[in-house]
């Protein structure tokens, strides 16, 4: 280790003052990290880390949160650092877990048994978890943590384990379709799957168990992903900024979730989404939404590419829960439906222009 990194630690042991030690061990971390690049002699890394363990109790929380950033995809560290740093409180911890190196198993089991889901959502994507630590996150049996493992290649699947699933997988079909993939991209996998299939498993679903029996994996897979579509838009997991997200990205229309939303009559949802647009307040898209003869709301609309479908499905849903006078439904559908015409044949002239 560069004798400059050891005189700065040498000044750190006579500093007095926490506040002024603390700043300088997250700087020292920071120096040790670049200049040591990224293998650092055994002798560094023993060194350095017996450093910290010395002053790591001197130090305050958030300078022991900037070193498990500093050294948590990095071998720089040894394990007893590790493993210290691993103690600490669940948000601090999730990167080290997912990615540091220098965990022992002893440590990663344990931590299987006892922490949090965000945690155990990390050592499931770890780039390789050994049988002893799946066994151990399966039986908690959390959803996220079951589909992590399943989409991570390098997490190894015992029998047991594989039982797990077949269990877990019968409420869920994003839990059935994920094993049907994994039996596609892991041999090892597929053919402890099918094992069961064959010795009949009564916990393993009909239609997996066929599958897995007739070579139809692949078949299963596109009909279950299709069955989850619509779930996954209105699922409880993702946020109302996610789906903004979805649609920013082209993943999800506006006119689709939009249309889902109606179909469950979520009123707080469908006011939320045409309000976001423009920026309104709840109160103001809900006068909106029971006003006739409404430009603006058309016009929102229209800019979001709205089909003639769903606003009537719109309209229908404003008659019911926001008092939107029922004799002007049917001309505020017809009324639309003119002004998706005319705006594609507006569309058009200009495509034509061009």
């Amino acid at each position: 280790m560069p004798e400059d990194i050891i005189q700065q630690f040498q000044i750190l042991a006579r500093e007095k003052d926490p506040s002024a030690r603390s700043l300088l061990v997250r700087k020292v971390t920071a120096e040790y990290v670049r200049r040591t690049g990224y293998e650092p002699s055994d002798a560094e890394r023993e060194l350095f880390s017996s450093l910290v363990l010395d002053l790591y109790e001197q130090i305050d929380l958030s300078v022991r949160r900037d070193i498990i950033t500093l050294l948590a995809r990095t071998s720089h560290i040894s394990t007893p650092l590790a493993e210290r740093l691993a103690l600490e409180n669940d948000e601090l911890v999730i990167t080290l877990y997912e990615y540091s190196p220098m965990l022992s198993q002893k440590t990663l089991l344990h931590a299987a048994r006892v922490r949090s889901e965000s945690v155990l959502r990390a050592i499931a994507r770890r780039q390789r978890v050994r049988e002893p630590v799946v066994d151990a996150l399966m039986s908690r049996a959390m959803n996220n943590v079951v589909q992590d493992l399943l989409r991570n290649l390098g997490s190894d699947f015992s029998s047991n384990a594989l039982l797990l699933c077949a269990i877990i997988c019968q409420s869920s079909y994003e839990i059935q379709s994920l094993m049907a993939a994994r039996g596609l991209a892991d041999q090892m996998f597929h053919q402890r799957m099918r094992r069961h299939a064959e010795q009949g498993c009564p916990f393993m679903p009909v239609t997996l168990l066929r599958a897995t029996l007739d070579g139809t994996l692949e078949q299963l897979v596109e009909d279950m992903e299709a069955r989850l579509f619509e779930a996954d838009v209105l699922s409880d997991d993702p946020t109302r900024d996610e789906l903004l997200v979805k649609i920013n990205l082209g993943e999800l229309t506006f006119d689709n979730l939009l249309d889902s939303l109606i179909a469950k009559n979520r009123k707080e949802d469908v006011i939320w989404l045409l309000k976001d647009a423009p920026g309104l307040s709840v109160n103001a898209m809900e006068h909106l939404l029971a006003s006739e003869t409404n430009r603006i709301l058309t016009r929102l609309l229209l800019e979001q590419n709205v089909s003639v479908k769903t606003f009537e499905a719109l309209t229908k849903w404003r008659v019911d829960h926001v008092g939107f006078p029922n004799r002007h439904a049917v001309r505020e559908v017809e009324n639309y439906r003119q002004s998706v015409h005319q705006k594609r044949r507006s569309e058009k002239q200009m495509q034509d222009a061009i």
